[in-house]
């Protein structure tokens, strides 16, 4: 059995696992939104399936196209998204995507990614942040 001590300082240390895990799964700063199903469908039709590709640690997601803004966000490879438009270099991300079709969730995720770092989900839109 714990003692007093060693109970409060397991639950010390869950609670910062708690913390960094969520931190690490949620990597958008600021309020989260997850998507309505009438939001999913629009936002399906507006938007192209995408996703980061770095050869390895984040990529800094930013509130406008380029370095100067801030970061809103850090993702990892592999990182799915929805992709709205180029500007420039510069890609704008609507939503990040969790899980598998047909069982994927969305969260709201406003922010602007370098094209070098994001790739199309099918193979005939693989290139399109590049062109």
């Amino acid at each position: 059995m714990l003692s007093f001590s060693q109970s409060k300082a397991f639950f010390i240390a869950a609670a910062i696992a708690t913390f960094s895990f969520s931190l690490y799964s949620f990597p958008v700063f600021g309020k989260q939104q997850t998507l309505a199903p009438d939001q999913v469908e629009a936002l399906k039709k507006q938007t192209v399936c995408s996703f980061i590709n770095i050869k390895s640690g984040t990529v800094n997601i930013r509130k406008g196209p380029g370095q100067q803004y801030p970061v809103v966000a850090k993702l990892k490879r592999g990182d799915g998204v929805r992709a709205v438009s180029r500007q420039g270099n510069w890609v704008k991300i609507a939503a990040l995507t969790h899980g598998n079709y047909p069982n994927e969730t969305f969260t709201s995720l406003d922010g602007w990614v370098n094209n070098q770092y994001i790739n199309g989900c099918s193979e005939d839109q693989f290139d399109r942040w590049r062109k």
